[in-house]
């Protein structure tokens, strides 16, 4: 199998981790030739904006909405690939060839869906400010490369439903695979719970609702909990929000440090307004930690409230604060999420997720 990547000059960051947690999970498991697409320099991603800019007369800073560079980058990958046998498996849809398959988290479909029908979500989305004719062209290409793939292996439940109910693609096509967890499952050993910390991991702190959380989160304080604690992992800066009483400020962390917190902490809180698939909730139920997610995307499809977790529906302080108190205090959830502790390690593990795409690629 021909494993395509487009990769960061740090591997192990590419996609958080994703494209390399994959890559050795299907290497354990079968014969995997990576292939590696070269990352365009200064100079190139000058070139093209220059020339998008010159024909098509709009800004696209984005190089993945760039058609002209999309364009010679599949020809490229193409004549890499020729005589070379075998199944592809493409991180992303990178070119259009009847023996690929692709893996993704979001389709541009999907997007356009949402800037339709959900516009406050979209606005949180980071393709807000692409110009909508580059967004639909970008669609266009990839329902090309949609349509002569074997397989579109989706990352989330939401996203197969989305490609079979409102795209057509037919469910032998589409193949709900999952996503791992990018923290070593051997760092899981939780520390005495107090049941007062909270814990938020978001680098894009705006749209992962971190504003939302210190809010509801001092509403919790001065109401329910006066000694609460909540930790922000994730953004270089927020301002003067980590100087509210309560709030530790941890900033940017490596996956071991990371791990740290999720075994200290008592429950999770990310009600993210815009979110492709989320594996942060993953990792937050394989360490123990109930969640608190917003009911959308795929959220919904990992915490079931009540259950493991509860949902919110909209932006009300209150009523996220009262969320957190009663989730700080539900023994039931927290003993669901222990007794599938092995439930949530097999189901979001990159083994498992090798295991079901070899399944369909390797007969």
């Amino acid at each position: 199998m021909i494993y395509l990547a487009k990769w960061s000059d740090d591997k192990s960051l590419t996609w958080s981790g994703t494209t390399l947690s994959l890559m050795n999970a299907l290497q354990k498991q079968t014969n995997l030739k990576p292939l590696e697409v070269e990352s365009p320099n200064f100079i190139k991603k000058l070139f093209f904006f220059i020339l998008n800019l010159f024909i098509k007369r709009n800004y696209v800073k984005n190089i993945n909405f760039n058609i002209f560079f999309l364009r010679q980058q599949e020809r490229n990958i193409i004549h890499d690939i020729e005589n070379k046998d075998g199944d592809i498996l493409q991180i992303g849809d990178l070119i259009s060839d009847h023996n690929s398959s692709i893996y993704q988290d979001l389709s541009i479909g999907s997007l356009l869906f949402i800037k339709e029908h959900d516009k406050k979500a979209f606005n949180y989305s980071g393709f807000q400010n692409l110009p909508i004719e580059n967004i639909t062209e970008r669609n266009r290409l990839q329902k090309i490369r949609y349509e002569n793939a074997k397989f579109i292996f989706t990352m989330s439940k939401w996203l197969r439903d989305f490609l079979i109910s409102n795209e057509g693609y037919s469910e032998e096509k589409v193949i709900y695979v999952g996503a791992g967890i990018n923290l070593s499952q051997n760092r899981i050993k939780p520390k005495k719970k107090n049941r007062k910390r909270i814990l938020f991991v978001g680098k894009d702190f705006q749209r992962k609702g971190g504003d939302l959380v210190i809010e509801s989160f001092k509403y919790l304080r001065d109401n329910y909990l006066s000694d609460a604690e909540l930790y922000v992992a994730g953004p270089k800066d927020i301002g003067e929000l980590k100087n509210i009483p309560g709030v530790h400020f941890i900033g940017p962390l490596s996956s071991e440090k990371l791990s740290e917190y999720f075994n200290l902490c008592d429950i999770f809180c990310m009600p993210s307004r815009f979110e492709a698939y989320g594996i942060v909730f993953a990792e937050a139920l394989c360490y123990g930690l109930p969640c608190i997610a917003r009911n959308k995307f795929e959220m919904k499809n990992f915490i079931q409230d009540g259950d493991n977790g509860l949902l919110i529906e909209d932006n009300n302080i209150q009523d996220l604060s009262e969320k957190m108190f009663r989730l700080l205090n539900d023994e039931n959830i927290y003993k669901n999420v222990r007794n599938n502790k092995n439930v949530y390690l097999n189901e979001y593990s990159w083994d498992t997720v090798a295991k079901r795409i070899i399944s369909k690629l390797v007969k």
